[in-house]
């Protein structure tokens, strides 16, 4: 799949060449935080090249007997056309994601466990990771409104969309006695089949060069 987003920018970067306005864009959403530069191509149509990026780390301490040390990891770079029929602000948009993100997960033993009155301490037992990954290249359709090259050169445009980013890709990782759990990494991707689609909301403040 990452053949046919190095195909794809080979096909579009000519028609950069035609461009006749340049616009950047600052963006916050669903996919993080980022910058894109947008070329105009013709009097109904942009290109987009852009990238987005966030990170944030959570622990949850439980009273029970694991906690939960989690990780979010948002990186994506985007190659993006934009239709504006009749010229409108209003506009069709579909193109290709590189799609880094991932989501890592650890379970951490806090208590001691009793089994066949043998006494087992957290570092006996060990730690269980989990990663879940996406399929690295992922079709984007949206609908959106705003058009930097119409109007006043300053304006905001928003963007409602999905990025089919396949089923998620579970590997487990284990230490200690909970090595065995790791087995179960394939029951566990099976049950997160369902998030095939990121939604993406996106929020844009653009600037027209010229």
């Amino acid at each position: 799949m990452k053949h046919i987003f190095t195909i794809f920018l080979l096909v579009s970067l000519p028609s950069l060449l035609y461009a006749q306005s340049f616009s950047v864009k600052v963006n916050a959403g669903s996919t993080g935080f980022g910058l894109e530069a947008v070329m105009q191509v013709h009097e109904t149509a942009n290109v987009r090249l852009g990238g987005n990026f966030f990170s944030f780390s959570y622990l949850y301490e439980s009273d029970d007997e694991f906690d939960l040390d989690a990780d979010l990891s948002l990186g994506m770079f985007t190659l993006l056309m934009d239709y504006h029929p009749f010229k409108s602000a209003f506009r069709l948009t579909g193109g290709l994601v590189y799609n880094n993100n991932s989501v890592n997960a650890g379970l951490i033993p806090q208590k001691s466990y009793t089994v066949g009155g043998d006494v087992y301490r957290p570092e006996e037992l060990g730690n269980l990771d989990a990663e879940f990954s996406f399929n690295k290249v992922a079709p984007y359709v949206a609908l959106g409104f705003g058009n930097p090259f119409s109007g006043s050169r300053f304006g905001l445009s928003t963007d409602i969309g999905l990025i089919f980013q396949g089923s998620p890709n579970v590997g487990m990782e284990a230490e200690g006695l909970l090595i065995p759990s790791a087995e179960q990494a394939p029951i566990l991707e099976d049950n997160v089949s369902w998030a095939n689609l990121y939604p993406v909301f996106t929020l844009s403040f653009h600037y027209r060069i010229n």
